[in-house]
Protein backbone atom coordinates (compact mmCIF):
# COMPACT_ATOMS: atom_id res chain seq x y z
CA UNK A 1 0.00 0.00 0.00
CA UNK A 2 2.80 2.34 0.98
CA UNK A 3 5.56 2.79 -1.79
CA UNK A 4 8.25 5.63 -0.36
CA UNK A 5 5.78 6.64 2.52
CA UNK A 6 3.44 7.86 -0.18
CA UNK A 7 0.17 5.48 -0.83
CA UNK A 8 -0.13 4.92 -4.54
CA UNK A 9 -4.28 6.20 -4.25
CA UNK A 10 -2.79 9.77 -3.20
CA UNK A 11 0.09 9.78 -5.74
CA UNK A 12 -1.99 8.59 -8.68
CA UNK A 13 -4.59 11.80 -7.62
CA UNK A 14 -1.77 14.39 -7.17
CA UNK A 15 -1.27 13.65 -10.80
CA UNK A 16 -4.66 13.60 -11.98
CA UNK A 17 -5.14 17.22 -10.41
CA UNK A 18 -1.77 18.72 -11.71
CA UNK A 19 -3.11 17.41 -15.51
CA UNK A 20 -6.60 18.96 -14.78
CA UNK A 21 -4.64 22.27 -13.69
CA UNK A 22 -2.12 22.23 -16.59
CA UNK A 23 -5.38 21.44 -18.60
CA UNK A 24 -6.99 24.26 -16.93
CA UNK A 25 -4.32 26.83 -17.05
CA UNK A 26 -3.80 26.41 -20.85
CA UNK A 27 -7.47 26.51 -21.60
CA UNK A 28 -6.95 29.60 -20.18
CA UNK A 29 -4.10 30.87 -21.64
CA UNK A 30 -5.28 30.32 -24.90
CA UNK A 31 -8.43 32.52 -24.35
CA UNK A 32 -6.07 35.49 -23.18
CA UNK A 33 -4.86 38.78 -25.11
CA UNK A 34 -1.66 36.41 -26.65
CA UNK A 35 -3.77 33.54 -27.55
CA UNK A 36 -5.66 31.78 -30.30
CA UNK A 37 -8.01 34.64 -31.10
CA UNK A 38 -5.15 37.12 -31.07
CA UNK A 39 -3.18 34.57 -33.82
CA UNK A 40 -5.87 34.68 -35.91
CA UNK A 41 -6.41 38.45 -36.07
CA UNK A 42 -2.03 37.95 -36.61
CA UNK A 43 -2.80 35.84 -39.28
CA UNK A 44 -5.95 37.62 -40.98
CA UNK A 45 -3.60 40.88 -41.33
CA UNK A 46 -0.68 39.36 -42.84
CA UNK A 47 -2.65 37.67 -45.41
CA UNK A 48 -4.67 41.18 -46.30
CA UNK A 49 -0.50 42.67 -46.67
CA UNK A 50 0.09 39.50 -48.52
CA UNK A 51 -2.64 41.00 -51.14
CA UNK A 52 -2.13 44.43 -50.81
CA UNK A 53 1.84 43.35 -51.92
CA UNK A 54 0.63 41.79 -54.93
CA UNK A 55 -1.13 44.15 -55.88
CA UNK A 56 0.99 46.76 -55.16
CA UNK A 57 3.21 44.57 -57.32
CA UNK A 58 1.30 44.39 -60.34
CA UNK A 59 0.89 48.50 -60.56
CA UNK A 60 4.34 48.25 -60.38
CA UNK A 61 4.93 46.11 -63.09
CA UNK A 62 2.10 48.20 -65.66
CA UNK A 63 4.41 51.37 -64.89
CA UNK A 64 7.21 49.96 -65.77
CA UNK A 65 5.60 48.98 -68.92
CA UNK A 66 4.17 52.50 -69.77
CA UNK A 67 7.43 54.05 -68.86
CA UNK A 68 9.18 52.13 -71.38
CA UNK A 69 6.77 52.15 -73.87
CA UNK A 70 7.36 56.13 -73.32
CA UNK A 71 10.36 55.42 -73.39
CA UNK A 72 10.86 53.83 -76.74
CA UNK A 73 8.08 56.74 -78.30
CA UNK A 74 5.44 54.68 -79.07
CA UNK A 75 2.90 56.08 -77.04
CA UNK A 76 4.31 60.34 -76.94
CA UNK A 77 1.78 61.39 -79.65
CA UNK A 78 -1.14 60.15 -77.60
CA UNK A 79 0.22 61.69 -74.65
CA UNK A 80 1.13 65.01 -76.08
CA UNK A 81 -2.55 65.08 -77.55
CA UNK A 82 -4.11 64.14 -73.87
CA UNK A 83 -2.21 67.04 -72.37
CA UNK A 84 -3.71 69.20 -75.43
CA UNK A 85 -0.23 69.55 -77.28
CA UNK A 86 0.59 69.60 -80.54
CA UNK A 87 4.05 67.59 -82.19
CA UNK A 88 6.08 69.82 -83.63
CA UNK A 89 5.43 71.06 -86.98
CA UNK A 90 1.99 70.96 -86.60
CA UNK A 91 -0.43 73.82 -86.49
CA UNK A 92 -2.90 74.20 -83.50
CA UNK A 93 -6.58 75.42 -84.31
CA UNK A 94 -8.80 76.14 -81.67
CA UNK A 95 -12.50 76.46 -82.78
CA UNK A 96 -15.59 78.25 -80.67
CA UNK A 97 -18.67 78.79 -81.30
CA UNK A 98 -20.10 82.14 -82.36
CA UNK A 99 -21.99 83.97 -80.34
CA UNK A 100 -25.52 83.05 -81.35
CA UNK A 101 -28.39 84.52 -79.30
CA UNK A 102 -31.19 81.67 -78.35
CA UNK A 103 -34.42 82.19 -79.73
CA UNK A 104 -36.23 83.79 -76.13
CA UNK A 105 -33.67 86.16 -76.16
CA UNK A 106 -34.36 89.73 -78.91
CA UNK A 107 -31.21 90.95 -80.72
CA UNK A 108 -32.40 94.29 -80.04
CA UNK A 109 -31.70 93.69 -75.66
CA UNK A 110 -28.18 92.56 -77.12
CA UNK A 111 -26.85 96.09 -78.22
Amino acid sequence: MFRNGISVKWRRLGMVAGAGFLCVYTAFALQGQHGISALRAKLDKIQALHRKQSDLHLTIEEKRKRVKSLQEGQDIEMEMRRFGRTLPGEIEYKVTEPDVPSPDEDPKDRL
